[in-house]
């Protein structure tokens, strides 16, 4: 069963909000880099409010993780737009942080080494669990419905909205949010230099966006613009042998993957208007689309404006929905809209994992 996507959140370097994002998109803007330090090159998010988007829950803000705070506020801006979430009942929720509460983690570990267990509080440490943030997020929203978490690198993003599209496919669920969030701290950026060689060219970024899925019946139920549809999603690994912290500089078998996904979904290799890369200048990727498709098919420049993070699959979701449902939306900074029926999120994670979706036009 085709999933309707009818809401979009969006927490991003270039506003907070669907319309605040999009204004800023269709603008051209780019947000700017950070200057120097061990996040030098990097993106993060502008000052904002994020309990102010839960005022029943403010008290709760006080003890949150940061990351937490940036799962919830994107979720939020997904419950705020257009019709909202509806019927709570049986609402699933999943959630893609490859990293989690690294930040945190980091200090906890480091005071409990240096002072001792006796010094660390036993109140931080549920914050550092990587599903802390979908656990406060289903408290807020009061949902009673399956939740779960994905860390597996790269494809974490995309496999949490792939998690909600399966669960309604199977009659699991008639609807679900998936998102996914990552966030940018000193840790990280000096952990991700020195395992991957991380480059100013493509910057580290942090955000968050969720997009709600639901079935066409229950969409048409509670008159609910659809803005596209997702099609479907599929995985697979390259060849074992790769290491666990580098991306693999060849894709085996994704051009096979891309045409599976094309055929799966009865969609047409020319009805493709845009590719959504999780890497746009890794080569092999660049390559694999191009072949499968059979022709260069114009690519978002998302990772230059907002920057990039393993997460990021749930942005690039929501982003495909936004260039179908509004054809005048730039592609990127310098190109026209999106000229296709159909969007193509393509994923390579480190270790070598892949990651396929296909998202449509209403």
């Amino acid at each position: 069963m085709t999933a309707f996507i009818t809401s979009i959140g969006v927490l991003s370097p270039l506003g907070s909000g669907r319309e605040e994002f999009v204004e800023a998109w269709r603008a051209g803007r780019s947000a700017d880099r950070i200057g120097d330090g061990p996040e030098a090159g990097g993106v993060k998010l502008p000052k904002y409010k994020a309990a102010a988007l839960y005022p029943d829950h403010r008290k709760a803000f006080r003890r949150m993780d940061r990351l937490s705070k940036i799962i919830c506020s994107g979720i939020a801006h997904a419950r705020d737009d257009a019709a909202g979430f509806g019927d709570l009942e049986n609402l699933g929720l999943a959630v893609g942080t490859d990293y989690g509460t690294l930040t945190e983690t980091w200090k906890f570990l480091s005071r409990l080494k240096a002072k001792g267990p006796a010094l660390c509080n036993p109140m931080d440490f549920p914050n550092l669990v990587p599903n802390a943030g979908a656990g406060y997020a289903g408290i807020f929203l009061g949902l009673r419905g399956p939740s779960h978490t994905f860390c597996r690198h790269e494809t974490c993003g995309d496999e949490a909205v792939a998690w909600i599209a399966d669960g309604i496919a199977a009659g699991w669920i008639e609807a679900g949010v998936g998102s996914g969030a990552e966030e940018l701290g000193e840790t990280l950026a000096r952990a991700t230099r020195a395992a991957s060689g991380w480059s100013v060219a493509q910057p580290l970024g942090e955000g968050a966006a969720a997009v709600l899925l639901e079935t066409p019946d229950r969409a048409a139920a509670r008159g609910a613009e659809v803005r596209a549809r997702f099609l479907g999603s599929w995985g697979a690994s390259t060849p074992s042998g790769r290491s666990a912290l580098l991306l693999p500089d060849r894709l085996d078998g994704l051009v096979e993957l891309i045409r599976r996904s094309l055929d799966a979904t009865g969609t047409a290799a020319g009805d493709v208007g845009v590719a959504l890369l999780s890497h746009p200048d890794h080569p092999a990727l660049q390559a694999a689309v191009a072949t499968a498709l059979g022709r260069d098919v114009p690519r978002t420049d998302h990772h230059r404006r907002v920057g990039t993070h393993p997460a990021d699959g749930a942005f690039r979701v929501a982003l495909a929905a936004l260039l179908l449902a509004d054809r005048s939306l730039p592609v990127h900074a310098d190109g026209d809209g999106c000229r296709g029926r159909a969007a193509l999120v393509v994923t390579c994670a480190r270790g070598g994992g892949l990651r396929v979706s296909v998202v449509g036009a209403a």
